[in-house]
């Protein structure tokens, strides 16, 4: 079975209300997932430490509450009977062929793990299966970012729940690691959501704060080891995707 689940922040009625009648429009099962709201102390799971060395500046609280909620979902996900979860965010518009994508993706899913139905970022796309009508699974050499929805199966919720336990980066950044966790990330072309701005954001505002000459250069040291593993990677997958094309 397969569970249907909306990130969405319990005072955010207007986002509610136009997830809801989508939803209904749709004629789908659903629920909205109380998402979590990070004010003032740090969560336990945050490492200051890490992220100042990655990135030089904290993560925002709308970020971290981003985070948690995400990981909320996938524990919940696991502790039910259910084989396959569709997440949203409560910004996203479903387009009229929504449906019978995610049904024709749940019947393919024997080819993935993970599978976004949006990305923030057009990334060349390499094609595994056609779905139906003029949709296709696709997998990414470089991950396009984003996650407004998207699908997962058990073995994915497993992977992400154990390499998220400790928190350094936003969600979509460390759900982009695929040279990390190991979790088979796939997308569909094209979008069957979209994601057009019409709420104010909850992630709060991204700080600009100069950096020490000291935060730069442990950022610089950090971002290269982290470069030279992506690059290997990245470089034994475009081999196989390549390969793939030519059969």
């Amino acid at each position: 079975m397969i569970r249907i689940d909306c990130i969405s922040l319990p005072d955010q009625l207007d986002r509610r209300a136009f997830m809801r009648r989508q939803f209904e429009q749709h004629d789908l099962p659903y629920r909205f997932f109380d998402a979590i709201r990070v004010n003032t102390s740090w969560p336990a799971i945050y490492d200051r430490k890490r992220r100042l060395a990655y990135s030089g500046i904290d993560l925002r609280p709308g970020e971290m509450g981003c985070y948690l909620s995400h990981r909320a979902v996938w524990t919940e996900f696991l502790a039910s009977d259910d084989a396959l979860c569709l997440v949203l965010e409560d910004d996203v518009g479903l387009s009229p062929d929504f449906t019978s994508v995610v049904e024709a993706l749940c019947a393919a899913h024997a080819q993935w793990q993970f599978v976004r139905l949006y990305a923030m970022f057009k990334k060349e796309a390499f094609p595994v299966q056609r779905l139906t009508g003029p949709y296709a699974l696709v997998d990414y050499l470089n991950q396009p970012n984003g996650t407004q929805g998207y699908l997962l199966n058990r073995v994915a919720a497993e992977r992400l729940l154990r390499y998220t336990a400790v928190m350094s980066a936003a969600i979509d950044t460390a759900i982009d690691r695929e040279w990390e966790h190991g979790v088979t990330i796939r997308g569909i072309e094209p979008y069957v959501l979209s994601h057009d701005d019409l709420f104010e954001t909850t992630l709060g505002q991204a700080g600009n704060s100069a950096l020490s000459v000291r935060r730069k250069l442990l950022r610089e040291v950090h971002r290269i080891g982290t470069s030279l593993r992506k690059r290997l990677w990245l470089f034994r997958k475009k081999r196989r995707l390549q390969a793939g094309l030519r059969n």
